[in-house]
């Protein structure tokens, strides 16, 4: 009798072993999307993501637009366009810039929907199907434009320069110069010398009304 309690009480404790495990396989969370981490955090960290980005530049989202995938794991494509404001990096040389993220998920780290009317700073690469977009996959390092982030950005990559070309100074005027033949020295004179002789003849004429008298 003893024997056959402890092997009801053996069977009792196998089975609610094996209900806990699968309970808590059950409730295990899916496994969260990783970037590639970067040696060392802070500054350390930023400094190799921006050496490995195409170009860093801060901007304003003015529309965001979302793609819809074909199929159950299609990726959706989000297009951004952006105005930039200052360029750290890249070569860059309009201040409309689209940048392509993704939808995140728990298998992939996108971006998602930037938002509308809000500033970033973008390290982002070359977009390899888009020609002249940049893309940031959700691990590439662009976030939110605060003042830190834009100082460890700038402690860098220096100030950057305005996206905003300067004007181009205006033309300099060039007259043209005068080449005709220059004017004679006797015609120069010539007016001289006609007061010296009506100024000649005058003394003369005076003299000899004088003489007259």
């Amino acid at each position: 009798m003893l024997a056959a309690a402890r092997r009801l009480l053996t069977a009792f404790l196998m089975a609610f072993l094996m209900v806990g495990g699968l309970v808590a396989l059950g409730a295990a969370p899916a496994q969260a999307c990783t970037c590639a981490q970067a040696s060392g955090t802070g500054a350390d960290s930023l400094m190799e993501r921006i050496k490995d980005a195409d170009a860093v530049f801060t901007g304003t989202v003015a529309s965001s637009t979302r793609s819809e995938g074909v199929g159950a794991a299609a990726v959706v494509s989000i297009t951004n366009e952006v105005v930039l404001d200052r360029v750290y990096k890249g070569r860059i040389a309009d201040v409309d810039q689209t940048v392509l993220t993704t939808q995140r998920t728990q298998a992939t780290c996108g971006l998602g929907q930037l938002q509308v009317d809000s500033r970033y700073v973008f390290v982002v690469a070359a977009d390899a199907t888009v020609e002249g977009a940049w893309a940031d996959d959700g691990c590439s390092g662009t976030r939110a434009a605060t003042s830190a982030l834009i100082a460890e950005v700038q402690g860098v990559l220096g100030e950057g320069r305005p996206a905003t070309p300067e004007p181009a100074p205006e033309p300099a005027v060039l007259t043209d110069a005068d080449t005709g033949q220059p004017t004679s020295l006797s015609r120069a004179a010539a007016p001289g010398l006609a007061l010296v002789l009506v100024g000649f003849l005058g003394l003369i004429l005076v003299g000899r009304l004088n003489a007259r008298r």
